[in-house]
Parts: structure tokens; C-alpha cells; sequence
């Protein structure tokens, strides 16, 4: 059996980040956390655990996608909070609100993605989580792994540039 105190105080930061990232809403974030925490625990009692941070990420993502594709489908309209990004070099108020709506429209962007494929671009461009262990995590190949990753940033890529046409169409 897990050593499930020691587990969250390792892990539970990363795993509220990964989400609120995502879903840049407090109560949405709470309930994917603990969503998270429920599953890994249903996995742990099927099942053997090597590596819980990148396994926690991964859970955190998916349901967080989940969760976000939902709130887009209903077309709940909430106040999201403000994102809490790196540190950046600049502090400009212009630049900050440029990098916000750059983050929603990925956000938009990945409720338009495939699951898997939404699921592997965030794990490997904003978690950072090797090809490896998101193929392990996931339970298919590193081939399986770069094909998704790259079909996805295609597919973001065209979404963030339609939705740049569209803004520059009306002032």
C-alpha cells in the first residue's frame, strides 16, 4: 500500500498546477485534483506504482482536459482567475494580458484535439514530461508518442492561426 501522506506532499502542487493551468478556475481545479487523487488511488490498489509524478500528471491532465471540454460543450461561461505563469522577464501590463488571451486560445485549441493527442502535446510542451514516460503512462508506444505530438502542434498551430485571421479581420 502507498504511503499516500508522503505521495500528496510530494506531489500535490504539481498535480494543482497541471490542472489549474488547464483550467485557470479554482473550484473546477479542486474537483480535478481530487478526481486525480481518487484515481491514483483506484491504481494503486490494482496495481503496482513505480512512478507517481509523471502517473499524476498524466491523471491531472486528462481529467482536467475532460473537465475543460465540458465546461466548452455546456458553454459555461466562468470568470477565470488570473494565471499564474513563470516568472517573466517583462512585467508589462500589455504583454501580460497578450500572453493570457495566447493561453486561452490554447486552451480552446486543445478542446479541438483529439483526447490522446491533447493529452501528449500538454504533457510534453507544458508539463515537460520526457516522450518515455508519457508513453508508459499512457500505455502506447514513443512512436505512437511523437505522432500525436506532432499531429497535435499541427492542428494547434492551425487553430491559433485561424483565430489570429479571425481577430485580424475585425478590428
Amino acid at each position: 500500500m502507498a504511503d499516500w501522506p508522503k505521495i500528496l506532499a510530494e506531489n500535490g502542487n504539481r498535480v494543482w498546477r497541471t490542472a489549474y493551468r488547464i483550467l485557470a478556475h479554482a473550484a473546477d481545479t479542486q474537483d480535478c485534483y481530487q478526481d486525480t487523487f481518487l484515481a491514483a488511488w483506484k491504481l494503486d490498489s490494482n496495481s503496482r506504482i513505480d512512478d507517481w509524478r509523471p502517473m499524476l500528471v498524466c491523471l491531472a491532465t486528462r481529467k482536467a482536459i475532460d473537465r475543460l471540454r465540458q465546461r466548452v460543450r455546456i458553454g459555461a461561461r466562468s470568470q477565470p482567475l488570473a494565471i499564474e505563469l513563470e516568472p517573466a522577464a517583462e512585467t508589462d501590463p500589455a504583454s501580460s494580458l497578450r500572453m493570457e488571451e495566447l493561453v486561452d486560445r490554447v486552451r480552446q485549441g486543445l478542446t479541438e484535439l483529439p483526447e490522446k493527442q491533447a493529452e501528449v502535446v500538454w504533457l510534453r510542451l507544458i508539463e515537460d514530461l520526457a516522450p518515455q514516460e508519457i508513453a508508459r503512462h499512457l500505455q502506447i508506444s514513443s512512436g505512437e508518442v511523437r505522432v500525436l505530438l506532432h499531429r497535435g502542434r499541427v492542428r494547434l498551430s492551425q487553430h491559433l492561426a485561424s483565430e489570429l485571421s479571425d481577430s485580424q479581420e475585425f478590428p
